[in-house]
């Protein structure tokens, strides 16, 4: 089965059947009723914040998510007005398994609203559209919201703290019907003109590796084609860019705004997107360093949020 089969398969598993599966089992099961419900509502609301939507409309994502909340208001009306009795032996794993959830949710507003000890104010990287963080946020804290940490082969090769806030864009087109592509320029963000996020002196470029075919399997470990700005101790990665495509060489000074590459799919990357990361870092050996978070406008850039320049 190829890469994108899986996805697909992975897609409709965990934000469609999963939710709706869950739902169902509030109109069937009598006892405990309240449980199953909030059980259903905590599911739906992890599937809607923390969820892969980038394969999807927003409004149909929004929609999909007003049909599962009629769904479980219709099971609540209809529970409240049968009696039901307990059965201890079904409350318990139940009871579990909604703080489970419960404790899922709170780290994913955590990862949404806390500020951290510190933050680093950015400039956004791309101009003119609708784009979207797809993992993003402090990753030690939520796997849903940031994959980077917890990855396990960012593990084995010891680069999961530089990559703690790392994040991933990706852009909206209303023009873009397709579904999962196979090529490159089907993808709004690819080749998409990439500005300065940060002043510094240019530290790292890479720039001469080719860019992937989407869902092809088989990446190289690296973040493709990468600049890397570095400021006193602070280091800005970014990476995955388009093979010949960086307009800076090592050495040269910039600033905030300057255009300097387009955005690819290079390195270790199943689809166009930027991968950006900051990280501390005492000596140049960045991937050794701490990534710190980054914010835009004074928000975090956490898992869905959708930006607007």
């Amino acid at each position: 089965m190829s890469e994108r089969a899986r996805l697909i398969l992975k897609l409709i598993a965990s934000h469609f059947v999963l939710p709706l599966l869950v739902i169902s089992t509030s109109y069937f099961i009598r006892n405990d009723w309240y449980l199953t419900i909030g059980i259903s509502q905590c599911v739906v609301l992890i599937a809607m914040i923390s969820g892969y939507w980038e394969f999807f409309t927003t409004k149909f994502r929004y929609a999909y998510f007003l049909f599962c909340e009629a769904l479980i208001l219709t099971s609540l009306i209809i529970r409240i007005t049968v009696h039901t009795s307990l059965s201890i032996y079904l409350t318990i794993p139940l009871v579990v398994f909604q703080l489970t959830l419960i404790y899922l949710l709170i780290n994913i507003l955590i990862v949404i609203f806390k500020k951290e000890k510190e933050n680093i104010e950015i400039e956004f990287p791309f101009r003119n559209g609708f784009y979207r963080i797809t993992d993003g946020g402090n990753s030690r804290v939520s796997r849903l919201m940031n994959y980077h940490f917890h990855s396990t082969l960012h593990r084995k090769r010891k680069t999961n703290r530089s990559m703690l806030f790392a994040t991933d864009v990706i852009k909206h087109d209303a023009d873009s019907k397709r579904f999962l592509p196979l090529s490159n320029s089907d993808y709004p963000v690819f080749n998409e003109k990439v500005y300065c996020p940060m002043d510094g002196r240019v530290f790292q470029v890479i720039d001469n590796i080719p860019d992937n075919i989407p869902y092809s399997g088989n990446y190289p470990y690296n973040t493709g084609n990468t600049l890397v700005i570095k400021n006193q101790n602070l280091y800005l990665l970014l990476g995955h860019l388009r093979a010949g495509s960086i307009r800076v060489r090592e050495g040269d000074d910039v600033k905030k705004g300057d255009y300097i590459a387009h955005s690819g799919n290079s390195g270790y990357s199943e689809r166009p997107h930027l991968h950006f990361q900051l990280i501390k870092s005492k000596t140049d050996n960045y991937w050794k360093g701490i990534g710190l978070n980054v914010t835009y406008n004074g928000k975090n850039l956490y898992k869905n949020r959708i930006i607007k320049i």
